[in-house]
């Protein structure tokens, strides 16, 4: 079986536990676990913005990548969507954010990236199964509080890894240490901004954030 599958069964599996819990604890508990939750994907996201190897690079990606999101209307366009789907077909869906913060998590960073390309070279699934066991807790968590829309981030889980998996052959320049640290950082910029939301300290649009992540590619391998 490989990686990607792995970490869809463990994010499907720790959102039904979550949606089940979620009903049986209590507004004030869930509170602080949504509290502690946000606490930690702000270490993570911080812990990850120090592998930068140049913040400069860093600081442009971000800002350009941001632009360029926010004309585009990333996130407005994503939840409009969303909405639609929603009230479509899935009208007891209750958050359209958990979907939206439980994919961004679970798809950024160099885990996902390092984690689906060595599953696809050489059937080494270490990191992606490591990946999968953190994924389920968090999605536990995330859906005590928002419920069935978690559940739909495994499909992102599924189809981001496996497109990655899928095609590893061609994207091996990604996993120099020096590639890793430009995405690491500035995915952890991102993580960082969902982490201030969860706190409910911001509000930033996370989505309209991600092309920097395309930018700080292309800036890293034009550069070295």
């Amino acid at each position: 079986m490989r990686g990607f599958i792995i970490n869809t069964l463990f994010v499907l599996g720790g959102s039904i536990l979550g949606i089940i819990a979620g009903k049986k604890i209590k507004e004030d508990v869930k509170e602080i676990i949504f509290h502690t939750l946000g606490l930690i994907t702000l270490f993570i996201g911080l812990k990850m913005t120090f592998a930068s190897p140049n913040i400069i690079y860093v600081v442009i990606s971000l800002v350009t990548g941001t632009i360029i999101g926010s004309y585009l209307k990333i996130e407005e366009r994503i939840h409009e969507g969303l909405n639609i789907l929603k009230e479509k077909y899935f009208a007891s869906v209750r958050y359209v954010e958990g979907f939206i913060i439980a994919s961004t998590l679970f798809c950024v960073g160099s885990m996902t990236i390092i984690g689906s390309i060595k599953d696809g070279l050489y059937n080494d699934m270490i990191l992606i199964k490591t990946k999968s066991i953190m994924d389920g807790f968090a999605s536990i968590l995330l859906a005590s509080q928002y419920g069935y829309s978690v559940i739909f981030s495994a499909f992102t889980v599924f189809i981001i890894q496996g497109l990655i998996t899928v095609f590893s052959k061609y994207l091996t320049f990604l996993i120099s240490s020096l590639m890793m640290g430009y995405i690491d950082a500035v995915g952890g910029f991102i993580i960082l901004s969902i982490g201030l939301n969860l706190l409910k300290l911001k509000n930033i649009k996370t989505l309209n954030m991600l092309p920097s992540l395309v930018i700080v590619i292309l800036l890293a391998k034009w550069l070295h």
